[in-house]
């Protein structure tokens, strides 16, 4: 199997990491889901527009990307390895084939994609921490307009936990982009699993950002939206340093 992960830019001068989990459609050899394929164009079976944004905000900041390139049906990269929503048995009540795994089974899955990817990152992350003092980790993402039968009254939310920092930086480089916020129905504050492992009690600014997939479905919403993550990164960089 291939690794489960793509990075871009490993050398990028930028002072930071992108870290994308939820960017890859991949379905690895031996791991099929059994799900009908219109599946595979929801948001369930990935962060819809996530990859072309991610790819396009790289390239405008020259920033080192890593991105997950398995779909997260099959393993989702941001839960621990014991949360039950790890490795789902079901979507939206349909059940999920491919996922009813035996303990050896789940085990050889997370050693295949969950260990090699969080060893990845924490490497390239590593090396970030290594030519900069202050480096800001953002966990880029996307999600659905409605959730539960609830609006998400945000177009783009961040999610934090052990601190705000990084997140009211960005809501305030972002100002005038739409409706922002901390996410709604959900927060971080009870737990971001990527952000909390790589960052947690480093004193460096860490948070993600989910941008409602409706806004980037096209190579202009997704450019777009580069845009504005370019200038909101790279001005709360500036401010860090006195530029």
């Amino acid at each position: 199997m291939r690794e489960p992960f793509e990075i871009l830019n490993p050398e990028g001068q930028f002072p930071g990491l992108i870290v994308v989990d939820h960017a890859g459609v991949d379905v690895p050899e031996g791991h099929a889901l059994g799900l009908a394929p219109e599946w595979h164009g929801t948001h369930h079976f990935c962060d819809l527009g996530v990859e072309p944004l991610a790819r396009m905000l790289a390239e405008r900041l020259d920033a080192p990307v890593i991105l997950g390139t398995v779909s997260r049906l099959v393993l989702d990269l941001n839960r621990w390895i014991a949360d039950p929503r790890s490795i789902l048995p079901e979507v939206e009540g349909i059940p999920i084939p491919g996922n009813k795994l035996s303990h050896a089974a789940r085990e050889a899955r997370q050693d295949g994609i969950f260990w090699p990817y969080h060893i990845a990152l924490d490497r390239l992350w590593q090396q970030v921490q290594a030519r900069h003092e202050d480096p800001v980790f953002f966990a880029l993402h996307t999600c659905t307009r409605h959730m539960d039968g609830q609006r998400r009254p945000w177009d783009a939310g961040t999610i934090w936990n052990e601190s705000p920092a990084l997140s009211q930086a960005l809501l305030a480089g972002l100002e005038g982009a739409g409706t922002l916020g901390d996410n709604q129905p959900y927060s971080g504050r009870g737990g971001v699993y990527t952000v909390d492992r790589h960052t947690w009690g480093t004193g460096l600014r860490a948070s993600g950002l989910e941008v409602s997939n409706d806004l980037v479905e096209t190579r202009a919403g997704q450019a777009a939206w580069a845009d504005r993550l370019a200038r909101a990164l790279q001005r709360t960089v500036r401010a860090e340093i006195g530029a």
